[in-house]
């Protein structure tokens, strides 16, 4: 089992991550940033999708989805001077499989219900 593991860290997830960190340091908070703020999504190869986003700062910000295992990590990529310059360091990681079985969670009013008996509530055209 565990050898199966490390067969798909480095069968999906590395080159996703090496596709990802080279995106980071290619795009340099011009290009792909800028296409994914209107909703162009990154690049995906093999079930992984990578895309960047800055930080405002000196930093970027690297997002691995593994849409095969439903999972995503987040990465904070330091490309620019400083003591930090060319660091990857990783920010979040998470298995999001059981978070789509929820029907709402942590969500404004109205309540996923309170929609759903609105629209009841509507006569039914004929």
């Amino acid at each position: 089992m565990l050898v199966l593991h490390w067969r798909q860290v480095f069968g999906y997830g590395l080159p996703g991550l090496v596709v990802g960190v080279a995106l980071a340091f290619w795009a340099g908070g011009r290009g792909v940033s800028a296409q994914t703020q209107v909703g162009v999504p990154g690049v995906e190869a093999n079930g992984t999708i990578a895309f960047t986003s800055t930080t405002g700062g000196s930093s970027q910000m690297l997002y691995l989805i593994d849409t095969r295992n439903q999972s995503f990590a987040v990465y904070r990529v330091d490309s620019q001077g400083g003591r930090g310059a060319g660091s990857v360091k990783l920010e979040a990681a998470r298995q999001y499989r059981y978070d789509l079985k929820l029907s709402e969670y942590n969500n404004q009013p109205p309540e996923v219900s309170q929609v759903e008996a609105m629209v009841r509530a509507i006569p039914a055209k004929h």
